[in-house]
C-alpha cells in the first residue's frame, strides 16, 4: 500500500528535470512533493521546516560554485531521512563510495528517471510483505 503522506524533496536547477521527476513519483501514486530550484531554497524549506523529508533528491551540480559538503549535510540533517544525491561527476564517485552511509546514495546519473525512481521508491516506502517493510507509528 501506498503511504500518500510520503514527503519528497526535488532540488535540482533545471525546471524541466524537476517536473519529469515530479511527473514520475506522481505516477507511482507519491503526491506530497517540494519542488526546489537553488540550494538557498533547499537549505530554507530544511532549517525552518518542521516535518521530515523521506526522500530528498539532490543535483549535485547545485554545490558546483560553492563549497558545501553534502554527504556531511545529509548525514547530521535531522530532517532528511533519504538522500539521492545524482549528476555526481565519476572522479568524485570513488571517493565519495568510500563514506557512503546506507541512507545516502550518490550517482553519476543524470537524472533519476523510471526504474532508478522505483528502486528509490521501494527503499523509502517498501511493500507491506517485503521483509525490510518496518510499521512506524507516528504520534
Amino acid at each position: 500500500m501506498i503511504n500518500k503522506a510520503l514527503r519528497i524533496m526535488i532540488a535540482d536547477p533545471q525546471h524541466f528535470q524537476r517536473l519529469r521527476l515530479e511527473r514520475d513519483f506522481n505516477r507511482e501514486g507519491y503526491y506530497c512533493i517540494a519542488p526546489v530550484s537553488s540550494l538557498e531554497e533547499m537549505l530554507t524549506l530544511l532549517e525552518y521546516g518542521d516535518t521530515a523529508f523521506d526522500l530528498v533528491l539532490i543535483n549535485a551540480s547545485l554545490t558546483l560554485d560553492v563549497r558545501f559538503n553534502l554527504l556531511a549535510f545529509c548525514l547530521d540533517h535531522p530532517l532528511i531521512r533519504q538522500a539521492f544525491i545524482y549528476d555526481v561527476p565519476e572522479h568524485r564517485l570513488a571517493r565519495l563510495g568510500a563514506k557512503v552511509k546506507a541512507r545516502i546514495v550518490f550517482s553519476s546519473i543524470q537524472l533519476p528517471e523510471g526504474v532508478p525512481i522505483k528502486q528509490l521508491i521501494h527503499k523509502v516506502d517498501p511493500p507491506p510483505n517485503d521483509p525490510a517493510h518496518k510499521t512506524v507509528s507516528h504520534l
